[in-house]
């Protein structure tokens, strides 16, 4: 039986694209997902960061389309990896290897293109050249 979930965030870093020694196109990501805490009289907001790993057609979009700070939602296999931090001690991590993933829409937040359709408008954070919202494949 596998553990399924449904996580939802902003790129920390940039996506680099990598390749799997047959070949397939894999990227690793880090999301960060913001959540409201209770602190005294006030409430504070707190990044839980998670993650991902994304493998073939999908990681090529990711890379093509995505960037730092782009909001995206994940669906997928919730998977323990075990690891030896710098100190010598066993560390065990666990990450999300996506099965399907989509841009979140955002608020276009440049006001001087208020009347300009633009990638945004179809879900997608930014498109690179001179890409149209049409271009783009999926």
């Amino acid at each position: 039986m596998s553990a399924y979930a449904v996580i939802s965030g902003r790129l920390g870093v940039e996506p680099e694209l990598r390749f799997t020694n047959s070949g397939t196109p894999v990227i690793n990501l880090s999301i960060a997902n913001n959540r409201s805490i209770k602190v005294g009289d006030k409430r504070e907001s707190v990044a839980d960061w998670f993650k991902i790993t994304v493998f073939g057609r999908d990681a090529e979009i990711i890379n093509q389309y995505a960037k730092k700070g782009s909001a995206l939602a994940f669906n997928g296999r919730l998977q323990n990896e075990k690891y030896v931090d710098r100190d010598g001690h066993q560390r065990t991590s666990t990450i999300l290897v996506a099965s399907s993933f989509e841009f979140v829409p955002t608020a276009n937040r440049d006001c001087g293109n208020a009347g300009s359709a633009t990638a945004n408008d179809a879900g997608v954070e930014a498109v690179t050249g001179n890409e149209s919202a049409e271009d783009i494949p999926f």
